[in-house]
């Protein structure tokens, strides 16, 4: 029971709480926005307007600095040198700030040539309030990027409480003005809220910095060989990640070739779809990855093999069966959330139809996420570029085609077609690299998992069948006949698990209960 392995299950439990309530507010975001929007043409106009700023934020920050940057911090305090760590983080912080601000600039220039080009189905009024919604969510990127750097400099250090709250802030923050201020002024409201969040969002993490004994700089460290180990690393990460933000910009595009109102089912869909990944998946392959980091910085190969290997093992045990009750139950789960206000029946039908095949790749996008950052941890970058380059030209050919035979349902097969795609690649070149990813535990894990589902597709289905006849109605009795489903199918599949003496049954218990020996 070593205090790493209590560090790993503390910060674990702690993750996965905040985790979960950041994705239940982001769910309640997205129900006052469903309430208030419905799924129409202004509301498509801010998630066209949304993609600008988040391509910026997530090719720089989100993924590209950040996992850049954790590994070569990590390094130096393995090594004993918080100092040298310390001058790092305060001159990539400072560059990344820099970096975020002028790409806002260029973008709010070229915003409306942008908008022409991408939103090229909708009418002039359209581009018009996609452009003054582009101009102000550009600020966005600029706090959050500084808020998602000290993310990094926190995981590092193995802070995790401080970043924790972040997510709940920026997701308040547009929940309220979402709520109170956009019934009377639109969705501009809501951008003024994205932008608010992303103040808070690096806000309420500065006191917690401040404590590592980051000191505010005019350095930016350009000729620092630590900032440049981690420009260096960075662009063929940012490359690696534009695989994710090209799907995003490829369902886009081609969502407004689509009646009005697909673009936000589907994002309505994706945000369903994520609940389980934000607060397992997600939040597993993040807690871990400072801890890889490390590893790969004292050569440690059998811990990163039996670290990566049990959590794909997790993941594989939690999101099979997650996948397919999200697939059965995606019309009384739309209904209950979103069928309120402007959501009608026709909006739960075409968002639970995108529902059903994003659904399908849950278990590739959380292999990917974690898998990726393994790469990471052992500083190659190069790898996962390549074989996101691959996963590009898949994702665009299987789009185009299917976009014209299921609609917005066609544009999330094709990203969970990518997304597995993706985790199968990054799977077998990972295990060359490792000598082995405990092959024979994971087949287990799956022929267990496979056992598990098929009994508790057929109770949900039963229930959700004899209860509701397949109606899209929502209200308080779809909510109770929707609990009672999950309830049960949890409960089947649990039953299984523990008859087949499921080791993963064990381990994910021991996260909740902070058991270290197992961890």
């Amino acid at each position: 029971m070593s205090s790493e392995r209590r560090r790993i299950a503390s910060a674990a439990t702690l993750i996965l709480v905040a985790y979960g309530l950041s994705r239940v507010l982001g769910a309640v975001r997205e129900l006052v926005i469903a309430n208030t929007f419905g799924t129409n043409r202004n509301l498509d106009d801010y998630r066209v307007a949304f993609a600008v700023p988040d391509l910026l934020f997530n090719l720089l920050l989100a993924g590209a600095i950040s996992s850049a940057f954790i590994p070569v911090l990590s390094e130096h305090l393995a090594k004993g040198e918080p100092q040298r760590a310390r001058e790092i983080a305060e001159r990539v912080l400072n560059a990344s700030v820099l970096i975020l601000t002028v790409g806002a600039a260029v973008l709010f220039v070229v915003a409306p040539l942008y908008v022409s080009l991408v939103a090229f189905g909708y009418s002039p009024k359209d581009h018009e309030l996609i452009v003054g919604l582009t101009r102000i969510l550009l600020l966005q990127p600029i706090f959050l990027g500084a808020g998602g750097m000290v993310i990094g400099i926190l995981t590092a250090y193995q802070r995790f409480f401080a970043q924790a709250l972040a997510p709940l802030f920026y997701n308040g923050s547009i929940i309220v003005a979402a709520a109170l201020f956009a019934p009377r002024v639109g969705v501009t409201a809501l951008a003024v809220g994205v932008v608010i969040g992303a103040v808070l969002h690096v806000g309420v993490q500065l006191p917690s910095l401040w404590r590592t004994g980051w000191r505010p700089t005019a350095a930016f460290g350009w000729h620092d060989p630590g900032v440049r180990k981690v420009g260096r690393l960075m662009f063929p990460i940012a490359l690696g990640l534009a695989a994710a933000q090209v799907n995003v910009f490829v369902d886009t595009v081609l969502g407004t070739s689509l009646p009005h109102g697909r673009v936000a089912a589907l994002r309505y869909a994706d945000t369903i779809a994520q609940l389980p990944l934000g607060t397992f998946s997600q939040a597993l392959a993040f807690v871990l990855f400072p801890f890889l980091a490390r590893d790969a910085a004292l050569r440690a190969i059998d811990s990163i093999r039996h670290r990566t290997a049990l959590a794909l093992r997790l993941n594989i045990f939690v999101l099979v069966p997650a996948s397919v009750g999200l697939a059965i139950l995606g019309v009384p789960i739309v209904a209950v959330l979103f069928e309120r206000g402007q959501f009608s029946q026709d909006s739960v039908r075409q968002t639970a139809f995108a529902l059903t095949f994003f659904s399908l790749g849950l278990a590739g996008q959380a292999a990917t996420a974690l898998l990726v950052r393994v790469f990471y941890a052992l500083q190659d970058v190069i790898t996962p570029l390549r074989i996101s380059l691959v996963v590009i030209g898949v994702n665009l050919g299987t789009n185009v085609v299917l976009v014209h035979l299921l609609a917005q349902g066609g544009l999330a097969l094709g990203t969970s077609i990518a997304a597995t795609l993706n985790a199968i690649l990054l799977g077998a070149t990972l295990r060359g690299r490792l000598g082995g990813l405990e092959g024979p535990a994971i087949v287990r894990t799956v022929r267990r998992a496979v056992i598990g589902v098929i009994p508790m597709a057929l109770v949900v289905a039963t229930v959700v069948y004899v209860a509701t006849g397949g109606s899209t109605q929502g209200g308080w009795r779809t909510l109770a006949v929707t609990l009672l489903a999950v309830a049960l199918g949890a409960g089947t599949y649990l039953l299984i698990q523990l008859a087949l003496r499921s080791e993963e049954v064990g381990v994910a218990l021991s996260v909740v209960r902070r058991d270290r020996s197992r961890v």
